[in-house]
């Protein structure tokens, strides 16, 4: 069943909500060893700090050969505190903080606002107009005339939703509580399956989720995860069979670093992967098998207090992450929790 990003008009002021996500109760031991851990109580938040210090003394500064990207401005997004970002087309971006989101130009301009009861956790625009908002342990869809349109049911206790995907009948949420996705009726929100516990025999390899970071992104007739407590992106099919994956722990650019990274991803539209690391942070650009192809951001870029980076890279209970989204391969946007503020990066122009 292939599946291929959808196209828009647009037509209406749009309304999306996405995501505020706190930490919560710790991971344990078994996260550093690689243990798929089990249902949680609290959103996944914190593990256990290692007796180290990373040196990343050496990574603060991006080699500029490696830079594909170089700012070209930010906005400030008016938020106290700021989570997630989408764009849509007509280079409008959604911004999620506090509770509500703006919709806002690339200027920064403000053209809707919506305001919700609770803070979201994670959104996703399944067509021309309907969006999907994560709160928790359930999701509810709405028009982009800000019009709910459903509410799904309760997933039960320790469910924590990270990411949403979807593609025809299905829907792909994210469960950071329960170290899972679950697969959906997309007009109903039942549950059909659930895969991601550790599985030899069945080859699977379990996801780790040692912070309330878990992304995931459907691309055309597959299902990327990102599995941040191993540090790489994996690729499943629709109903849950792993297939492959690519990344490997280590402080080189072309590496994840930390106890858990990426903790967010966009697909760009041929295919390739912009990541986003926190602690060391950095955002980086990867064609769709994994090769490292250029920075888009580094340390030197989006980091003001190197301590506080250095010591997030050995404790996810510190630091935050910089969401990503991508409005086409020329142009990246990063939301910056710290400053509150949306940078954009152009792809660099060869001569």
């Amino acid at each position: 069943m292939a599946c291929m990003t959808p196209t828009f008009k647009w037509s209406r002021r749009a309304f999306v909500g996405t995501a505020l996500v706190g930490a919560g109760a710790a991971a344990g031991a078994l996260i550093r060893q690689g243990q798929n851990p089990g249902p949680s109580s609290q959103p996944p938040g914190e593990v256990q700090k290692e007796g180290f210090a990373y040196d990343v003394v050496e990574f603060e500064n991006t080699d500029p050969r490696h830079l594909l990207y170089e700012p070209t401005g930010s906005f400030d997004t008016g938020f106290d505190h700021v989570k997630r970002l989408a764009t849509a087309p007509g280079g409008f971006v959604f911004v999620a903080g506090d509770r509500s989101v703006k919709l806002l130009n690339a200027l920064g301009v403000l053209h809707g606002q919506i305001k919700l009861e609770r803070p979201p956790h994670c959104l996703h625009v399944t067509g021309a107009d309907e969006l999907l908002v994560g709160f928790g342990d359930y999701f509810e869809a709405y028009d982009f005339s800000g019009k709910q349109k459903h509410r799904s049911q309760r997933f039960g206790k320790g469910t924590f939703l990270t990411a949403i995907g979807s593609c025809d009948t299905l829907l792909f949420l994210a469960d950071a509580g329960h170290r899972e996705v679950l697969v959906c009726n997309r007009r109903t929100g039942e549950i059909r399956s659930r895969f991601g516990k550790k599985d030899d025999a069945a080859g699977v390899p379990g996801f780790v989720v040692p912070s309330p970071y878990f992304d995931l992104a459907v691309s055309r007739d597959r299902l990327l995860i990102a599995n941040p407590g191993r540090l790489r992106i994996e690729s499943y099919t629709f109903d849950g069979h792993f297939e492959s994956s690519w990344g490997q722990p280590g402080m080189a650019i072309d590496h994840f670093c930390g106890c858990c990274n990426p903790v967010y991803f966009a697909r760009l539209p041929d295919g390739g992967i912009i990541t986003s690391e926190k602690g060391l942070a950095r955002v980086n650009c990867y064609t769709g098998t994994g090769v490292f192809k250029g920075a888009v951001a580094g340390p030197e870029t989006l980091v003001d207090d190197k301590a506080l980076a250095k010591r997030a890279c050995a404790d996810c209970r510190l630091g935050a992450g910089f969401d990503v989204a991508c409005e086409n391969s020329e142009r990246v946007f990063v939301l910056d929790p710290f400053r509150k503020i949306v940078r954009m990066f152009r792809l660099r122009q060869l001569t």
